[in-house]
């Protein structure tokens, strides 16, 4: 009995979410939003796994890209999902994608010429010097110490990227470049923060994210995949958005997808949750994206529910 109530509970919760199908979509809006796993095998594509040991669907299949929009991810009984899939241009954001002699990398150079894009010379004092990435530079799963080495001028534009931390032992961050959905692997109330400004401001507590002002405990919290709401730069890896981020060399991003490449490489789905005291934490909306009237996120788990 209490499964079942648990199950019409989930389903109400779900419809109270449910929104209009995006133009030219040709699923309808109860196979959008549907609890039921036999449904999502069917729209959605294979899941990856979570942080918290279930599952999450990125977005739908590829027959189905015109039903993406920019709704924040929910949960239901089979899993979380989210509407769009917001790794579809990860391989821009890896380190092999740009360590390709194509583009430039590894080519010998004349000391009086410049690297091509955004290489650099290995040498100021050779005549034949060598074009290699920054060392600051940090892709995709690398160590990082602050956002701009993430959101870097090799993936600004085609990829929303930050550094944030991938472990919730506070003695042991582990900070990484992710994706932007990813970042909130560990709950940004696990410890506070601060900087001048009132609401919100960039932090080195934070490692060059948003520190912002919560309401849920009045103090400043980390918020990695918050941008400032004036002066941020980063596009939006919802393809449905107004500032959607571009596909490499001009493709059109709806026949775009490279997540297998993400995903397969371990580097995607580092996990949109943070499990802290049994309680599941959901990022704070992004707030560049096209769906204006997108409703909010819901958190449903047994432990509990909360949102950031």
């Amino acid at each position: 009995a209490i499964n079942n109530i648990m199950k019409a509970f989930l389903a109400l919760a779900a419809l109270s979410l449910v929104q209009a199908a995006p133009e030219g979509c040709t699923l309808t809006d109860e196979q959008i939003w549907s609890s039921d796993s036999a449904v999502a095998e069917q729209v959605r594509p294979t899941p990856i796994d979570s942080v918290d040991g279930g599952l999450t669907y990125l977005g739908f299949k590829p027959e189905y890209v015109a039903c993406e929009s920019c709704s924040n991810s929910w949960t239901s009984g089979f899993g979380r999902s989210y509407n769009y899939n917001y790794a579809w241009n990860s391989e821009v954001a890896m380190r092999s994608f740009h360590e390709d002699t194509a583009k430039g990398w590894n080519k010998k150079t004349k000391w009086y010429k410049s690297c091509p894009g955004f290489y650099e010379k290995d040498s100021w004092f050779s005549w034949s010097p060598k074009c290699v990435i920054p060392k600051d530079t940090k892709f995709l799963g690398e160590t990082c110490e602050s956002k701009s080495q993430c959101d870097s001028d090799f993936v600004k534009g085609y990829v929303d990227t930050t550094c944030a931390p991938t472990n919730n032992d506070e003695s042991d961050p582990q900070w990484k470049c992710v994706l932007d959905e990813d970042s909130g692997m560990v709950s940004p109330y696990a410890n506070t923060c601060s900087c001048f400004g009132l609401i919100w401001c960039e932090s080195s507590d934070c490692n060059g994210n948003q520190c912002v002002l919560s309401t849920m405990d009045m103090k400043k919290h980390c918020k990695y995949a918050d941008e400032d709401p004036f002066f941020g730069t980063s596009c939006s890896n919802c393809r449905a958005s107004e500032n959607s981020c571009k596909a490499w060399g001009g493709a059109d991003p709806s026949t775009v997808d490279t997540s297998s490449v993400g995903i397969g490489a371990g580097v995607v789905g580092l996990g949109c949750v943070g499990l802290v005291g049994g309680v599941a934490m959901n990022r704070k909306r992004k707030l560049k994206q096209a769906n204006k009237d997108s409703q909010e996120s819901l958190e449903l788990t047994a432990g509990g529910a909360g949102a950031v």
